[in-house]
């Protein structure tokens, strides 16, 4: 069993159109987290429902702003390692078996004859 692990890097030091678009995408995601927050707070304040409320009302309405934080907040991880894909590095792992020796081919093929047309008769 043969295990190698391979180092991959994303961008380089010197893309700055990469880093640009990661920098946006996180201030947007953030914009957006705090947007959500602000909703969540709205619903939370807006205890002066005309009916009883029971706890499944509350829950049901409390999920989406909740769900929509947790949104927003993957995508402005991916946007950081956007705006950091100088220094990131991602390792992969393979494994496969050893079969053994290999056989290899000799270096000098044989060359190959090219057929010739057929004549016309």
């Amino acid at each position: 069993m043969v295990h190698r692990m391979l180092l991959v890097r994303i961008g380089g030091k010197y893309v700055h159109l990469l880093k640009m678009f990661g920098a946006l995408f996180t201030f947007g995601c953030a914009f957006n987290v705090l947007f959500s927050a602000y909703q969540l707070s709205v619903v939370v304040d807006l205890a002066t429902w005309p009916y009883p409320v029971s706890t499944g009302d509350v829950f049901g309405e409390i999920t989406g702003p909740i769900a929509s934080i947790f949104i927003w907040l993957a995508l402005m991880v991916i946007g950081l390692a956007l705006y950091r894909s100088d220094r990131t590095v991602l390792p992969l792992e393979e494994e496969w078996e050893d079969k053994g020796t290999v056989r290899r081919a000799s270096a000098k093929k044989p060359a190959r004859r090219r057929s010739t047309p057929r004549r016309k008769k």
